[in-house]
């Protein structure tokens, strides 16, 4: 009788250490998934925060570019800027039914021509990746008088502008023939940013 009692009580403590070692087992393994999909997120987090960057930085070069472009002779910028030739992004919108159109000047990355052969960007300048490619383009609107004289520039027959920067900086991927032209009908844009800046122009001829 004492060796029946004996066998049926190993038997369900058999029984409760098999459950216990299953629930440390699946607790584990819980723990474990938990932890890659952490260290995914995190890895996807910090590449999302490196595109950001870059797209901000190419918005930046973008708006100092177009401003040394326009002051090496001012004049000029302003006068196809006033004539509102280009359909500017940041003027859509507006009603020119009783008015004249709206001040625009748009030049993009590919407009620039470097003093030497050499590329602005090189093919991995935006990651390991060659099928990201970055661009930006710039736009010059709302030019008008400057509100206020510039201070050791007051001289006779000259005046300012004042006039707003909008640049579009993209990360994009390779939209051209190759398997990463579609795939998985992904959106082609990776990171887009846009800088504003206002700015005082000139001197120039008083109109």
């Amino acid at each position: 009788m004492t060796h029946r009692v004996h066998v049926a009580r190993r038997a369900r403590q058999r029984g409760a250490t098999l459950f216990v070692v299953v629930l440390a087992i699946t607790l584990l393994t819980g723990v474990g998934l938990y932890s890659l999909h952490s260290s995914a997120l995190v890895a996807r987090a910090s590449g999302n925060q490196r595109e950001a960057r870059q797209t901000e930085y190419l918005g930046e070069l973008g708006t100092l570019t177009m401003l040394s472009d326009i002051s090496r002779d001012t004049e000029p910028f302003l006068k196809v800027a006033a004539s509102g030739q280009d359909d500017c992004l940041m003027n859509q919108g507006y009603d020119t039914t009783n008015s004249a159109k709206p001040a625009c000047y748009k030049k993009r990355m590919a407009d620039y021509v470097l003093p030497t052969p050499a590329a602005m960007f090189e093919p991995d300048s935006f990651g390991p990746y060659p099928e990201i490619e970055g661009s930006f383009h710039t736009e010059l609107t709302d030019v008008g008088p400057a509100p206020w004289p510039v201070t050791g520039n007051e001289i006779g027959g000259l005046e300012f502008r004042q006039g707003k920067l909008t640049t579009i900086a993209i990360l994009a991927r390779d939209t051209g023939p190759g398997p990463q032209a579609c795939t998985l009908n992904l959106m082609p844009i990776a990171a887009q940013h846009l800088t504003r800046s206002h700015v005082v122009l000139g001197p120039v001829r008083a109109q």
